[in-house]
C-alpha cells in the first residue's frame, strides 16, 4: 500500500462537502434556470424588436414601373436573340458546328 502522503491527492474527496451531492446537483440546475430567466428577461426588453430596415411592400406606382421595366428588358433580349441568330445563321437557323443545347 502507499504511504498517505503519496496516496493523498488520490483519496476521493466528496466527504469534504459541507452539503450532499444532489443537494449540490440541483442549486446548479435551479442557478441555471434563473439564469435563462434573466437572460430571457434581457432580452425581450432590448432584442425582440423587429428590423425597421428590412424589405417594405412596393406601392403602386412602383409596381408599374417595375412591370414596366421587365417588358423593356424582355423586349431587348429577345431583339438581341433575333440579330445573332441571324447574323451567323446557316440552313436550319443553327450555326455551323451548333447545337440546339449550346
Amino acid at each position: 500500500m502507499l504511504p498517505y502522503t503519496t496516496a493523498a491527492p488520490l483519496i476521493k474527496r466528496e466527504e469534504g462537502y459541507i452539503l450532499p451531492k444532489p443537494i449540490i446537483i440541483l442549486l446548479i440546475i435551479i442557478g441555471a434556470g434563473l439564469f435563462v430567466c434573466v437572460g430571457f428577461a434581457v432580452h425581450s426588453a432590448f432584442g425582440f424588436r423587429t428590423n425597421g430596415n428590412g424589405m417594405r411592400n412596393m406601392g403602386a406606382e412602383q409596381m408599374e414601373y417595375m412591370t414596366e421595366v421587365r417588358g423593356r428588358n424582355l423586349a431587348g433580349m429577345m431583339a438581341q436573340g433575333q440579330r445573332s441568330r441571324m447574323e451567323g445563321a446557316g440552313p436550319g437557323g443553327l450555326r455551323r458546328d451548333e447545337s440546339v443545347y449550346d
